[in-house]
């Protein structure tokens, strides 16, 4: 301490300083002041004990491999900074420290000393690693919460395949797993594989209930976790060992019932963490959210194309399919038979039975006609009692009458039977298509014909005789 200037003021900063600094001899290294930071640091318990040491016993091996850079550069430019590591008296532990030393002249022309001023860097090297992790976690959240978007948008206006094989790419993508699929269950359990993001070949299904892990998670309803198939005893792993599988994840998802599974599959034991599974969820809401609004457009265009009361496909409905077969029948040189049929004297049955008996009717006869025609065959309700059968592929009058005597045939049988509240007939217009024949055509030849059987007598067919 002799050595140094006398400065009360400069000792009490020093004696402060939360950083290790020391003063030492130029020429032997003799240390002539450590500061309480630097004793701390170095394990020694009191600064005295320093005294009679070189600062070369204060570094590592790897510390004394500088010394000669040190030397030169403070021989040479007065001054060195960089990474070094020092030695704790106690434990043996190296201590990694950024270290500045520089010359210090003798103001009244004594021996040269050295200051050195280091900083601990073992928790600046535990606070890189929280910032790198606290990176990599902002990172992953940014991507997650990119993905999760790029879904939402998909829901919102995408074709349902095209979401789904998004999910897919996603889970794989930002789960490091090496397979992922969607698969959606069917009435029997067994789930069909509607997306999936891996190597070839992709599974086609997966078993029900305990014949696999998806099939276990659509059963229960439950997230369903296995972090090794060696371990497993809840459900069937025969088909991950197959494909080289170790472990997985599965997430059912659905608006009431369980729609389907999304599944993440890694050939390596794993524990799923919290994250993966907040992150999985994320993807099944959107996917949950999308099939509610799928499935509701598609009940809204149903009802706007079918009869309420029988389920039959409406107007508008038989006209499209009227358009579709004509078009089908001029491609394959066939014949289209339409079917006009209407309830004989139905304002008598609405009279006698009132309104809702009259609905039972046309109840009775929507479900008497689907079982009268061929597979394939389209039944539909124009309005009123009068209903329309289209029938493709015909391969003439001969096919189309036996069509038409089912369906009068079959009324006269359920009144025999007495099946009816009040006995109901129907009349039925037939009329066959030509290559040139429209729809509005068609449909007023079997009017027309419809008319000639009500005149001939209820509960009869006639075909459409040339004229209207």
């Amino acid at each position: 301490m002799e050595s140094l200037p006398d400065s009360g003021m400069l000792l009490a900063v020093l004696e402060q300083a939360p950083t290790l600094v020391c003063v030492s001899e130029f020429v032997s290294g003799r240390i002539v002041y450590l500061n309480p930071a630097g004793v701390d640091l170095l394990g020694l318990g009191e600064a005295v004990h320093a005294y009679a040491r070189t600062t070369a016993e204060l570094f590592t091996d790897v510390g004394l491999v500088q010394a000669r850079e040190v030397e030169s550069a403070l021989a040479d430019r007065g001054e060195w900074n960089g990474l070094t590591e020092f030695r704790h008296f106690v434990t043996g532990e190296p201590i990694p420290a950024l270290i500045s030393t520089f010359v210090l002249q003798h103001a009244s022309g004594g021996p040269s000393l050295i200051a050195s001023i280091a900083q601990d860097r073992r928790s600046a090297e535990d606070e890189e690693q929280r910032m790198y992790r606290a990176l990599g976690e902002s990172a992953y959240r940014a991507r997650e919460q990119q993905a999760i978007a790029d879904l939402s948008q998909l829901a919102v206006a995408g074709d349902l395949n095209e979401l789904l094989l998004a999910a897919a790419g996603a889970a794989a993508a930002l789960m490091g797993v090496q397979c992922s699929s969607i698969a959606r269950v069917s009435d029997d359990g067994e789930l069909t594989v509607l997306a999936y993001r891996g190597p070839a070949p992709s599974p086609a299904t997966f078993a029900p209930g305990t014949g696999s892990q998806p099939g276990f998670a659509a059963a229960s309803g439950e997230v369903t976790v296995c972090a090794d198939r060696i371990a497993e005893t809840r459900f069937s792993t025969v088909g991950m060992s197959g494909r080289g599988l170790q472990s997985g994840v599965c997430v059912p998802f659905g608006s009431e019932a369980v729609w389907g599974v999304l599944t993440a599959h890694s050939r390596r034991p794993r524990d799923y963490t919290d994250r993966d599974l907040t992150f999985l969820r994320s993807v099944t809401a959107v996917l949950s959210a999308a099939i509610r609004r799928i499935e509701a457009e598609a009940a809204l265009v149903h009802q706007s194309l079918h009869d309420p009361l029988t389920g039959l496909p409406n107007r508008e409905l038989a006209r499209r399919q009227i358009d579709e077969a004509l078009d089908a029948a001029r491609r394959s040189d066939t014949r289209v038979a339409l079917l006009l049929v209407d309830l004989d004297d139905f304002k008598t049955v609405n009279d006698s039975l009132g309104h809702a008996g009259g609905d039972d009717a046309l109840i009775v006869l929507a479900g008497h006609l689907r079982a009268a025609v061929r597979p394939g065959d389209t039944v539909a309700r124009l309005g009123g009692d009068e209903f329309v059968v289209v029938c493709e592929h015909v391969a003439g009058a001969t096919e189309a009458a036996a069509i038409a005597a089912r369906i009068t045939g079959g009324l006269a049988d359920l009144n025999r039977a007495g099946a009816l509240e009040w006995p109901i007939s129907g009349s039925v217009g037939v009329a066959l298509s030509d290559p040139e024949s429209t729809r509005e055509e068609l449909v007023r030849r079997a009017d027309s014909a419809m008319y000639r059987a009500k005149a001939a007598g209820a509960g009869g067919y006639a075909f459409y005789d040339g004229t209207f």
